[in-house]
């Protein structure tokens, strides 16, 4: 089977599963695992080349939901197979690395790497279930702020890993903030898109336009913001700036990102 992913963490998923062999394409932005750095490009995780694609003659394309509706209608028109997934909760990310093996034939390695997920699901389950729960804000981006909502992978995550996290709107995967939103909301605990300390700046992603890129934030900066002095989160010092992996790339690493947040949670 040839397989063309257009998210990078589509990608370590197929990888996670045994199917490194099988992936013929991928975009410019999937960077891990490395191996996956040496597959024929496609395009970038926001423009994929349709064109390109098709001229895989792919047996099946792994994509992220309404970023790539053009692309897979194309692609559908085109007789492609799709598997178009979003994941709005972890339970959705067990049902589509499940799809994939069934799909796929990846038993073998891919049976033995959903149970071990599923480990450490219970194993921060186990933690977190009598814990009180801090009032947490996830904040992506920088310029234009924003926090996961219910709808969403990231928010899922943080409730299992024992967050009582923000939320601004029912029923919605992201919501837009503002400063004073963060003011009014008080959180005990602020994450933010980031790097952890000592961590090396990460290179621009491809396609990636912005000045002030999220990614390479550190917590000093979120200390430092002048609305931000009478915030619970800012007087214990408790501001933690996360790499991607951690919530955003929903895959085999989220769980370790997660099992990373509940020890930073109640320590």
């Amino acid at each position: 089977m040839r397989i063309v992913s257009l998210v990078p963490s589509h990608t370590e998923i197929l990888f996670a599963l045994g199917l490194e062999e099988q992936v013929a394409g991928v975009t410019a932005n999937c960077d891990y695992p490395s191996e996956a750095m040496q597959k024929l490009k496609i395009g970038t995780f926001a423009y994929p080349d349709t064109a390109a694609i098709i001229a895989l003659n792919p047996d099946l394309v792994v994509a992220g939901g309404g970023i790539h509706a053009s692309c897979v209608t194309k692609l559908r028109l085109a007789g492609i197979k799709v598997l178009d997934f979003l994941p709005q909760s972890v339970n959705n990310l067990f049902k589509f690395m499940e799809e994939i093996i069934e799909l796929t034939g990846a038993d073998r390695i891919g049976g033995p790497t959903v149970a071990m997920c599923k480990d450490k699901l219970l194993s921060i389950k186990e933690k977190t279930k009598h814990s009180a729960r801090p009032r947490v804000m996830f904040i992506m981006g920088k310029n234009r702020l924003a926090i996961p909502g219910p709808a969403s992978c990231q928010y899922d995550a943080l409730r299992i890993a024992g967050a009582g996290p923000v939320s601004l709107g029912e029923d919605v995967s992201c919501a837009p903030v503002t400063w004073e939103d963060i003011v009014d909301e008080d959180p005990e605990i602020i994450l933010a898109c980031g790097r952890s300390e000592n961590q090396p700046l990460k290179k621009r992603c491809p396609g990636c336009t912005l000045e002030n890129r999220p990614c390479v934030q550190d917590a000093a900066e979120i200390f430092q913001h002048p609305f931000l002095r009478k915030v619970a989160a800012i007087k214990t010092k408790r501001v933690h700036a996360i790499p991607c992996h951690y919530l955003c790339r929903p895959g085999p690493r989220l769980f370790d990102g997660m099992m990373d947040l509940t020890r930073l949670f109640f320590s």
